[in-house]
């Protein structure tokens, strides 16, 4: 998950700590969603509701993707 992170971090022109930062307020401000769809993945990722690291998120999309999970 670093290479993910330091890749973006490079294309976007910013620190890979700048990165993980944004990602963390995308993931709080998404775990606070009240839509069900949303809610249902925030489940899947952080069942006990408590915010997961920036990599789990990644890799968990990345497996749902992979999967063909996301959109279902």
């Amino acid at each position: 998950m670093k290479n993910v992170i330091k890749e973006v971090a490079k294309a976007h022109k910013m620190s890979e700590q700048e990165i993980r930062d944004e990602m963390r307020v995308a993931i709080r401000a998404a775990m606070k969603s009240t839509d069900p769809t949303a809610q249902a993945f925030w489940k899947q990722i952080a069942p006990d509701g408590k915010e997961p690291p920036v990599e789990k998120v990644i890799a968990s999309i990345s497996l749902m993707v992979q999967e063909n999970k996301l959109c279902s």
